[in-house]
Formats: C-alpha cells, structure tokens, sequence
C-alpha cells in the first residue's frame, strides 16, 4: 500500500510539474514583444505552449511582425529567425502543422528567404551524412507536407503562390534527386491554374533554371511587397538543426510514433547576436546596411518603390518633401 501511495504521489507531482510548465495563449501573447526584440526566446515559449495552440500564436506573432516598421530586409530577418526557433519547440506530432503555419502566414516577399534558409539547413535531404533517406523516402515525406500546407493554406491568401515556395523548399533541400520530384509536387497540386503557372512561370525562373535567378513572376502574381535584398538579410545558421528536424518531419509524415528529437538536441542558437555573419565589416542588422529595393530597375515599373502611385493605392508612395535652397 505504501508503495501504491507513493506511485500516486509521485504521478501526481509529475503532472502538477507539468501543468505548471504550461502557458496559456493570453500569457504567450503578452511576450510577442519580448520575442520580436530576442527571437530565440521563441523556443522557450513554443515549448510551453499546448500543441493545439502552438500554430495560432505562430500566426500571431507573424502577424506581429508584419506590421513593425523597418526595411524588408529587417523584416525578412525577424521572419526567418522566429519561425526558425518556433519549430525547434514544436510538440510531439505538431511540427508539420507549424510548417505549414510557416508558409500560410509569413508575407510572400520574406518567403523568399525562408524557403532558401530551411531549405539550405533545417530541412536539407543531407544535412545529416549518418542518415541517408532513399528517393522514395523523401519523396513521400515531401508529398505529405505539401499535402498539410496546401490543407492550411486554403483558407490562405494567395495560395497558390504559398504552395509553391513550399515546393521550392522542398526541391532545394532534395538536392536534385529524385529527378522526377518537381512534377512529382506541381502534379500534387489540387489548383489547375497554380499548376500551370507553377510548372510554366514560377519554379525554374526561382531557382535561376535557364535564366536569371527572381522570384519577380510569384510576388507580382501575390502582388506583394519588394523582395528583400537576399545578400544582406541575416543569415542564420540552420545547419545544426538539420538533423533531428528532418528526422522528425519523416517521421510525421510516415505516421510513426517518435517523440520530438528536435527539442532536447538543440541549444538555443537563433536569433543570437554572437551568432551573426558580419561580412566584409557589414553587420547585417545594422540600420546603415539596410535598404528598400526594387525589384526591376524600370521606374515605371508597377512594383518599383520609385513609381509614384495614385493616392488611394495599396503601393502609394508619401509626397516628396519640399526642398529650400
């Protein structure tokens, strides 16, 4: 009986530990702030989140995000750094739902970024040489999280550009193999038209196949912002997350029960300013480094920041100030 007793106690102290570490939604909202000015604080908070709130205060920080002043560039960074940490504290079974909460609510123009940088580390066929994932392997895995995204993005703006920088992540991170994959995804896609456009306009000129590298057709057909200049958007290091975040997302999407390698593997590196690339003595979060491109030198150009707009557009430029000599 003591040893019951004691069992008891000891399941009880456990799940009272347990609830202690959760944190409600009103409680995580009020650390947006904190989160935007530190991103890696991001993790913490997504680990002490329930699963079922994890991908609304994903939206929400994003959101956030979009509407804090600064370059697209800033901007793109914050992006990359917060979604970043966000899935290194994704709940068992719960990171392709953040991925694909990933690719719903972040703004076209930044996913430019994002994709290149999961792409590159978190998510890359072979960031992990100990684990080799077969063609078909990948394959799959690739369709089932194309499969979620499209699912969450159908409530989405501009979807179908949504599900085609989710392809182009997946495409990257394969590394050219199977051959077959891109109309493998194109071919997944429920939207006839986002086929077409996806197959014809939008994937080769993004990934510079036969041409200049720009993503100019997708953005203009989301009639989004001006792509951030790519060269000077912080680079995060996303290469030791690779591993145990690839692992995880094969395992959702073949259905396995396997708990989250993701969380008890990585230590806290997004977002950290010792972990910043400073290039040729360029610190790519300085305000000096930072500037508003176009993305076309015409200046009649309906997306080049220099074309005067009518008042009333959603691309309106502010009035010239007056200049005395």
């Amino acid at each position: 009986m003591k040893k019951l007793l004691m069992v008891i106690t000891m399941a009880m102290a456990s799940a009272l530990v347990a609830q202690d570490k959760t944190m409600s939604s009103a409680d995580a909202r009020g650390k947006i702030g904190d989160i935007i000015s530190n991103p890696s604080t991001m993790t913490s908070v997504m680990k002490q989140l329930a699963a079922a709130d994890q991908a609304s205060f994903l939206a929400d920080v994003n959101a956030a995000i979009s509407k804090m002043p600064g370059s697209p560039e800033e901007k793109t960074s914050k992006f990359v750094q917060v979604n970043s940490a966000a899935l290194k504290g994704a709940q068992k079974g719960n990171l392709t739902a953040l991925v694909a909460e990933v690719f719903a609510t972040v703004p076209p123009e930044s996913l430019t970024a994002v994709n290149e940088q999961f792409a590159a580390g978190m998510f890359n066929r072979a960031a992990d040489p100990s684990r080799t994932y077969t063609d078909d392997e990948y394959k799959q895995t690739a369709l089932k999280l194309l499969d979620k995204v499209q699912e969450r993005n159908a409530t989405a703006d501009n979807a179908g550009v949504r599900n085609t920088f989710a392809i182009l992540m997946l495409l990257r991170a394969s590394n050219g193999t199977p051959a077959d994959l891109r109309d493998t995804l194109v071919g997944a896609l429920k939207d006839e038209e986002t086929r077409n456009l996806a197959q014809n306009e939008w994937i080769s000129p993004a990934l510079g196949q036969g041409q200049e590298k720009t993503y100019d057709p997708m953005l203009g057909a989301a009639d989004a912002g001006s792509q951030p200049n790519l060269d000077m958007v912080l680079v995060v290091s996303l290469k030791s997350a690779g591993d145990a975040l690839a692992a995880d997302l094969a395992s959702e999407c073949s259905l396995l029960d396997a708990s989250s390698s993701v969380t008890a593997l990585l230590t806290p590196t997004f977002g950290d300013p010792n972990t910043m690339d400073i290039v040729d003595g360029i610190d790519p979060l300085s305000s000096e480094s930072l500037s508003r491109l176009p993305r076309t030198n015409d200046p009649t150009a309906k997306y080049n920041p220099a074309n005067k707009r009518a008042s009333g557009s959603a691309y309106e430029q502010p009035a010239e100030p007056d200049v005395y000599p």
